[in-house]
């Protein structure tokens, strides 16, 4: 850790001690799996560096990176590093207003971007803010004259290597592991995005420390990565893999997520709950046009998965069904994956603890874990040997958490961020002393794993002053396969109610199966059986809570909560305030008097 000072280091090293021959893998327009070895990495890296370098960015510039992720993203985001330039990474779902206020407020010099449909979604924006000339675009075909493409870009670099063969050193020894390496702008469910500045050290030491406690098989661990680089958990991971010079095969698209999985044979990945819900909901949906017995024996094979452990050793009897299970439904869930999986790290939100217990005993352990971006991210998670289902782990060795008087986590440690950019009273008010308040309420057991409750700003006070965590209620209620999200009102009201917002993928097939007919949505949601349906929902719920906390009205909605209506954050977070605007006819008619 001491010889690694900066993030261009961390790659080096993995490059020069593994040479990965098949480092970074992607599919090309032929349908092809192609790989860049980990030495043309290397070349492509400078190649970029001293291209940008030639356009008069520098030390201290900030260059916006606005792609999906591919190769190209990972090479741009270090060659932009090793000139100790600050790249500012802007996701592709992301509004016009939010594109306009990351740039103005970076002050970016240059953006690159990924594919010429995104770079005419955004030219409106690149005028306004005079960037519309500093384009320089991954496609081979530039899409208008006086952009650059990244083929042309690395032409300039080769020449002026050619030319300087010791520039490309000088550049990068400037680099410093105090000196700021991106500036990621956070979505927030609330208010305006804060541009969170991690540092080298930051993230080196996230990278390396989080690396330490899994065993590697370089240069023959595959690990497919799917998730946003865009993302601080995603990006982390990927310095990781550069670090212990695994395989890393990026994804063609979440459309094409479960044809790669087979294509690659993945042994690690990373992911977000959403994700393990979605491969749950195929099977649910699949296994009803099963015969009866096939039906029967998958419930039964469920209910086992479910009874699971990690912890725990089983008695024979319990292994035997497992055995049984395994050889009848469990194998097959594993091929769906690849069948090559050694763990899969869930972050992001929280998982379902019993999809967490249905995965592990399927032979594909999932280990959740926890962080936010100020933190670079992770400061939790679960290990192989150390798994508790529920919890987010323990936290990582050099990182402190303690729990305030409140209940709010608080944390230290060198891989909390520098500060908010150009946002000096949020970076005063998100600390107290060197403890960073991470906004989220929590306990760790007497075995040192910490579990998450809620979010501090979303806890609801009745009018009857009770307080009520409205994230544990809409995970339960998010449990059942017939809902996607759910959103738990009542800050100052007499009682609690909720907004429904159904998987229409497995609503319709309980319509289908109980001879429902409808033309919309809205009559679906709102035919008998189907709230009768949302009623045992919320029933079965309202067993598990205190008299205050229970759901005393809710409204099945007959829409789907979306990022691009900036109804969600890119991770998936419902964006609360903005929900309760756009339905807040809907809530007040909860709470009017009858």
């Amino acid at each position: 850790m001491n010889e690694i000072k900066n993030l261009i280091e961390l790659f080096e090293f993995g490059v020069k001690t593994y040479r990965n021959p098949k480092l970074l893998n992607y599919k090309s327009s032929d349908g092809v799996w192609r790989s860049i070895p980990a030495e043309e990495v290397a070349k492509r890296v400078r190649n970029i560096a001293l291209g940008i370098h030639s356009l008069g960015i520098g030390y201290g510039d900030k260059v916006a990176l606005l792609s999906e992720s591919r190769p190209e993203w990972t090479m741009t985001d270090l060659g932009i590093l090793s000139l100790g330039a600050i790249d500012v990474p802007i996701y592709t779902t992301q509004s016009l207003p939010q594109v306009e206020f990351i740039l103005t407020n970076s002050e970016s010099k240059l953006i690159f971007i990924s594919t010429k449909q995104l770079y005419e979604r955004v030219l409106p924006v690149l005028e306004k803010v005079g960037l519309a000339d500093k384009v320089i675009v991954f496609e081979k075909e530039a899409p208008a004259s006086g952009v650059m493409t990244l083929e042309q870009l690395e032409a300039i670099g080769a020449k002026l290597n050619s030319e300087n063969p010791s520039l490309y050193d000088e550049l990068k020894s400037r680099i410093k592991p105090d000196d700021v390496a991106t500036i990621i702008y956070t979505s927030g469910t609330t208010g305006e995005p804060k541009g969170v500045m991690l540092t080298h050290s930051n993230l080196v030491s996230n990278a390396v420390t989080c690396a330490s406690l899994f065993t590697w098989n370089a240069p023959d661990e595959v690990a497919l990565s799917y998730l946003p680089l865009s993302h601080v958990f995603e990006r982390m991971i990927i310095y990781l893999y550069l670090y212990i010079g695994i395989q890393i095969w990026y994804a063609e698209s979440i459309e094409k997520l479960a044809e790669n999985l087979i294509e690659v044979k993945p042994t690690v990945m990373t992911t977000v709950p959403r994700f393990l819900e979605k491969a749950e909901e195929r099977m649910l949906a699949q296994v009803q046009t099963m015969s009866p017995l096939k039906r029967k024996i998958f419930n039964w094979a469920m209910g086992i998965a479910r009874q699971y452990d990690p912890e725990k050793r089983f008695p024979l009897s319990y292994r035997i069904k497992h055995k049984i299970a395994d050889i009848l439904v469990y194998k097959k869930l594993r091929a769906r994956f690849g069948g090559r999986f050694r763990f899969i790290v869930s972050g992001g939100a929280a998982l379902r603890p019993d999809l967490a217990r249905i995965f592990t005993a399927a032979g594909i352990p999932v280990l959740q874990g926890y962080g936010l971006t100020e933190t670079s991210p992770v400061i939790s998670v679960n290990r192989l040997e150390r798994n508790r289902i529920g919890s987010v782990g323990p936290v990582i060795p050099g990182v402190c958490v303690k729990i305030s008087a409140e209940g709010e986590i608080l944390v230290d440690g060198p891989n909390v961020m520098k500060g908010y950019y150009k946002n000096e009273r949020a970076t005063l008010e998100a600390f107290e002393g060197t403890w960073f308040k991470t906004g989220d309420i929590g306990y760790i057991d007497k075995d040192g794993f910490l579990f998450i409750t809620d979010r501090k700003k979303d806890l609801i006070k009745t009018s009857g002053g009770k307080f009520v965590a409205p994230q544990v209620i809409e995970n339960l209620l998010s449990a059942s396969v017939y809902v996607d999200k759910a959103v738990v009102i009542g800050e100052g009201r007499k009682f609690a109610s909720a907004l429904i917002f159904p998987n229409f993928e497995a609503l319709k097939q309980f319509a289908m199966e109980n001879g429902i007919e409808f033309s919309s949505n809205e009559e679906l949601v709102n035919h008998p059986k189907v709230q009768q349906l949302y009623q045992s929902i919320i029933d079965d719920v309202n067993k598990h809570l205190s008299q205050w906390e229970t759901i005393k009205k809710f409204a099945v909605v007959p829409d789907v909560l979306t990022i691009e209506a900036d109804y969600l954050t890119p991770t998936l977070k419902v964006k609360r305030r903005n929900v309760e605007k756009r339905y807040a006819d809907l809530i007040e008619s909860f709470y009017k008097e009858t």
